[in-house]
């Protein structure tokens, strides 16, 4: 029978009318029925979004309706659905932030973003829908301040509204106000001084500005004009000077903190908290320090990634892994370690070199590491959380997101990371290993060597679930070839296919040739473990693979203008300069061959990557050469032309335990700790020496190591070379105090206990010289 011999329209079922080709009236009778599901997607298919978007949300689907509300071009509509499923915690916002960046709708995607602290994809979004001010506010609050800048004088060189400009004008004027540009910063603010909404503050600000130039008169001036509609504003030039500065106003209410951190500038700031720049006054060092907002109580997720991060930043000492110095809950600081060669964000400006991608890659690899041996994901590696000190040495820092791994367990709530560098199995909350680290790490690598992210959004999730990356050299056919595999394996989808440790990524980036072709450069060979169990720890030497080697090329083509050094019974020193590179370094050949416990000591020492050790840069076992890089500075025995400060000695104390902490971590000893094996630069940093150590006669241990550490100390120090005897020749007149007696009565046994003990050392000091000389008893 035909459908027309049923009769009248309505009484035909939604699948006769579909079967017709009715679908508008199909989706009308499937609202009518109650079916919205099908209701909505019938009326997608006919373009009637807005009534799509009507069955969806009374469905409950909210972002369905979103979308469609999206298409139906209902601005209204948009912002209420938006709204609404923004309003249902951070799983909505997360929600609603996906649809809103699919369908393009930037501007109203990024407020999205930045609450839920995706500060760079927010900065992303905030551009795509050309609200560059509010890009240039987060990239300011992050310390992005020449990236700030550029972009607000973009916004100043275009903006035909006002009021954007007269802001543009303003905040241009205050960051250039910062940076002590003051004549640059005097143009903007007479600029911004033109517009009434901000009028009254630049004018202020001007007031400073001109002063600081020296035009104190043209500084009167607009005082008194400015008095004329800001009769709140001081009389007297200097009073207005000293209530004006911009770093004043950001701190009056923080001079001190916890009586001892003395707040000097600040370095960034988040929906969180705040970082400074501080002096820390017992200790006598500048210090970064994290106040975390007094809006945010006890108990909201914001707080409770404060807390891990500090507490998982104090339980990691590693050369590699940002320092933690201080942390209070109650009081909401955390003090670390001041990184004063800035983060990786503002060294990719276009990128790095090969050769400095690499370099940082190591460096984050072996700070990894240690936190994977303690079972800690750091689930959030990216530029921004990659810190230089001021030797270029790149440290991991914020494990505000990090996560203690369970295998088997998946994770709970929603996405947390940050979303252009996050793992396949991080966005579907699939059980996680050290792996999600490794592909995050892969992104980073990926981003210095090309300037650009693999994924470029804005549909992340969708990129990192399905869509496969370039390989590097197809964005920059410079590349050496050999970074291709290692970032494909790096990011691979399935967690099975990437690297199983970080070991094997080090062997793989030691391995790369980054000279030029056909050029192969020696290679550090590393232990092939046998068994899961055994991924992380070094092998028998005979066990492993036999390095590279190139039977056209040797070290003698590479390395030129050798200059003997020294001799002795079991090696020859020289110093050379490596052609490819263009660095002095040191060539040790062994005659005889090392010795399989020698061996395992070189690459345990090696496997190390600590800035404070020597570095082993490539071993050929056929040839018996091994190449190491120059150290900086005298042995100790000659760097001390007089008896140096406690501090000083403290100082050194803890670097020597900073050095050894990470060595005896992973299970290893030096066994040759000497005046003539620790070289001193002329900051006071140690290096343990690497190259020219005697054979190993004997049991390597951490214990022995501390031991002899204690006793060079105390011979610089010059007393008894026992650890209570340097305890109170260090300490003085607080020796007797009772964490001084408990000090001495502990005598450290390995790196970690020897650094911890040297920083109560190096804090008792500090304070010893604050008070000044001490009267003899």
């Amino acid at each position: 029978m035909s459908i027309n011999s049923k009769g009248p329209t309505e009484k035909l079922s939604v699948d006769q009318l579909v079967s017709a080709g009715k679908y508008g009236e199909a989706a009308a009778r499937a609202e009518q029925d109650g079916d919205l599901g099908t209701a909505t997607d019938l009326f997608e298919r006919v373009w009637d979004f807005a009534a799509a978007a009507r069955c969806a949300e009374d469905s409950g689907d909210l972002p369905r309706a979103l979308r469609n509300a999206i298409d139906s071009r209902d601005e209204t509509l948009t912002e209420r659905l938006a709204s609404a499923i923004a309003g249902q915690g951070d799983e909505g916002k997360r929600a609603a932030l996906e649809v809103l960046a699919q369908k393009r709708q930037f501007s109203q995607a990024a407020p999205l973003a930045e609450a839920l602290g995706e500060t760079e994809r927010a900065i992303e979004l905030y551009r795509g829908g050309h609200l560059d001010l509010d890009a240039a506010r987060l990239l300011e609050a992050a310390g992005r301040h020449n990236e700030a800048g550029r972009l607000l004088e973009k916004v100043v060189t275009h903006a035909d509204v006002p009021a954007i400009s007269a802001e543009a004008h303003m905040r241009l004027g205050r960051l250039l106000a910062t940076r002590m540009r003051h004549d640059d910063a005097v143009r903007h603010l007479q600029e911004a001084a033109r517009f009434p909404d901000t009028a009254r503050e630049a004018r202020r600000l001007l007031i400073v500005e001109l002063a600081a130039l020296g035009l104190r008169d043209a500084a009167r001036d607009v005082l008194v004009e400015a008095r004329r509609s800001d009769p709140d504003l001081a009389l007297d030039l200097e009073e207005v000077i000293r209530s004006s500065r911009p770093a004043r106003a950001e701190q009056s209410d923080l001079q001190i903190v916890a009586g001892r951190y003395r707040i000097d500038e600040l370095l960034g700031a988040g929906g969180a908290g705040r970082v400074y720049r501080a002096h820390d006054q017992v200790a006598g060092r500048a210090v970064a320090i994290k106040l975390f907002s007094t809006n945010y109580a006890h108990g909201h997720e914001g707080f409770e990634r404060f807390v891990r991060e500090a507490k998982i930043a104090s339980s990691l000492k590693h050369p590699n892994l940002v320092e933690a110095y201080d942390f209070s809950a109650e009081q909401g600081y955390l003090v670390m370690e001041l990184m004063t060669g800035g983060s990786l964000v503002q060294r990719l400006q276009p990128r790095l070199s090969q050769a400095a991608a690499r370099r940082m890659a190591l460096d984050v690899l072996s700070g990894l590491e240690l936190a994977h041996r303690r079972g800690i994901i750091h689930r959030d590696v990216k530029p921004a959380n990659v810190f230089f000190d001021a030797r270029g040495t790149a440290k991991l820092g914020d494990f505000g997101v990090a996560h203690l791994l369970d295998l088997g367990q998946t994770q709970t709530g929603g996405l947390i990371g940050t979303l252009a560098y996050m793992s396949p199995e991080q966005i579907t909350g699939a059980p996680l290993s050290i792996t999600a680290d490794l592909y995050a790490l892969g992104i980073t690598l990926f981003e210095a060597l090309t300037g650009r992210l693999p994924f470029r959004g804005p549909d992340f999730v969708a990129e990192h679930l399905g869509a496969q990356p370039p390989m590097p050299t197809e964005i920059d056919a410079g590349l050496a070839e050999g970074w291709d595999p290692l970032i494909a394996r790096l990011l691979a989808k399935d967690p099975a296919e990437r690297f199983e440790s970080v070991d094997e990524v080090r062997r793989a980036l030691l391995a790369l040739e980054l000279g030029n072709r056909g050029q192969k450069p020696l290679v550090l060979p590393r232990a092939r473990a046998r068994a899961s169990a055994r991924r992380d720890a070094v092998a028998d030497p005979t066990e492993t693979a036999e390095p590279e080697s190139d039977d056209q090329e040797g070290p003698s083509e590479r390395y030129q203008y050798e200059t003997a050094l020294r001799s002795s019974d079991s090696s020859t020193l020289t110093r050379a300069v490596d052609a490819v590179l263009g660095r002095t370094v040191i060539i040790e050949r062994f005659d005889p061959a090392l010795d399989i416990d020698s061996e395992k000591r070189l690459f345990g020492l090696a496997r190390c990557a600590s800035p404070f050790i020597q570095r082993a840069l490539a071993y050929d076992r056929k040839s018996s050469v091994a190449v190491f890089e120059a150290p900086n500075g005298a042995p100790l025995a000659d760097a001390f032309a007089k008896t140096p400060s406690q501090l000083t000695i403290a100082h050194l104390l803890k670097r020597l335990g900073q050095a050894l902490a990470p060595l005896h971590a992973l299970g290893h000893a030096h066994g040759a700790l000497h005046t003539s094996t620790v070289v001193v630069d002329n900051h006071g940093f140690p290096t343990i020496l690497v190259s020219g150590l005697p054979a190993v006669t004997g049991a390597l241990t951490a214990d022995g190591d501390t031991s002899a550490a204690i006793a060079l100390i105390a011979d610089v120090a010059e007393c008894q070379p026992t650890w209570p005897e340097l305890v109170g020749k260090l300490a003085g007149a607080q020796a007797t105090s009772p964490a001084m007696r408990a000090l001495a009565a502990s005598e450290p046994r390995t790196g970690e206990q020897l650094l911890a003990a040297g920083s109560q050392l190096e804090i008792a000091c500090a304070s010893r010289q604050a008070r000044g000389p001490e009267s003899p008893p």
